[in-house]
């Protein structure tokens, strides 16, 4: 299934709530209800949140969580900063620290992807392997998506002159490059390159993190405002906690949860869940799930001030909730 296919999703199956009392627990003893906003369409990279979900991770912690996704790292981190409609989701590091310092009330909670997912992908018989290989090809963006400043970071971390590549504004879809309009197209490992592995089109994926790209990504942030009332931090609290166990499952046993992702959603291609879980469980690392540091958050800020992203100069501590 193309990223064109999942924007065509309706909300439907991500809103669906669990029930609404806790099994076992006496009858008329209600859940807790929570908007939890994801930035993209339901695909493997938030397997762990549709996991926690369909496990019981948050019923069991007293909660009835409500799924809703957006278009973007950028618009959820935005719309949380609000905190009008929703208070609690996912985003990535570099949208959560370029909001921070936009004076975007939002900070960040529990980082899942220690390391840049973005990939830059092409044709396996072009030989674009190494940065340096861009040279003299035309690369696919997507406007507004944050992969742009993870390969402009690329391109700092590698000193190359970016004069030297050609950049061809595209969608999502992999069309422009199997039609040869470009020779490199960008996006997370599990996405649209996993769909064509799964195609069995052959093609070659360059990881932006081997080449100096080491920002912290998929992340779990939260209003500044909500965050400082105790009944929603508790609550907080507790979605970190089950979203620990969701994303476990992935990690552990990649397999039985490619086998529950594709219960959740059917009409995913299963070859492609197949090979994109396993990805994600690789992007998870063998540290404790959603932990996050100092130096971590460090190593992301000084990356995004090298590139200019930032509005003015923030600290770790402003930008995460780190005790």
């Amino acid at each position: 299934m193309s990223r064109l296919s999942l924007r065509r999703r309706t909300l439907l199956t991500s809103s669906v709530a669990a029930p609404a009392f806790l099994p076992g627990a006496g009858r008329g003893q209600s859940l807790e209800k929570v908007d939890l906003l994801l930035d993209w369409k339901p695909a493997p990279t938030y397997a762990g949140f549709y996991i926690a979900r369909d496990m019981g991770a948050f019923r069991k912690r007293g909660l009835e969580v409500r799924l809703v996704d957006t278009h973007g790292a950028t618009s959820s981190a935005g719309m949380i900063g609000k905190g009008s409609e929703f208070w609690i989701g996912s985003s990535s590091g570099a949208a959560t620290a370029i909001g921070r310092a936009k004076e975007q009330p939002i900070r960040s909670l529990a980082v899942y992807y220690r390391r840049t997912p973005t990939v830059i992908y092409s044709r396996a018989g072009d030989h674009i392997d190494a940065p340096r290989d861009l040279y003299g090809k035309k690369i696919g963006l997507v406007p507004g998506s944050v992969t742009i400043d993870e390969y402009r970071a690329l391109l700092v971390a590698n000193r190359l002159d970016r004069s030297r590549i050609t950049e061809v504004e595209v969608d999502w879809s992999a069309k422009a490059l199997i039609e040869r309009k470009v020779d490199a197209l960008v996006d997370y490992e599990e996405i649209t390159p996993a769909e064509l592995m799964a195609q069995g089109t052959k093609i070659t994926i360059m990881r932006l993190a081997d080449f100096g790209v080491r920002l912290y990504s998929l992340n779990l942030i939260v209003n500044d405002e909500a965050w400082a009332n105790p009944a929603r931090r508790a609550i907080a609290r507790k979605i970190v906690e089950a979203m620990r166990e969701g994303y476990g499952v992935v990690r552990d046993h990649p397999r039985d949860a490619a086998a529950i992702f594709k219960r959740l959603f059917p009409d995913f291609s299963a070859p492609y869940v197949d090979i994109s879980m396993v990805t994600v469980a690789r992007q998870l690392g063998t540290l404790q799930i959603g932990l996050q540091s100092r130096v971590g958050w460090e190593d992301t800020l000084k990356i995004l001030t090298a590139l200019g992203l930032l509005a003015r100069p923030v600290g770790p501590e402003e930008v995460a909730i780190l005790d």
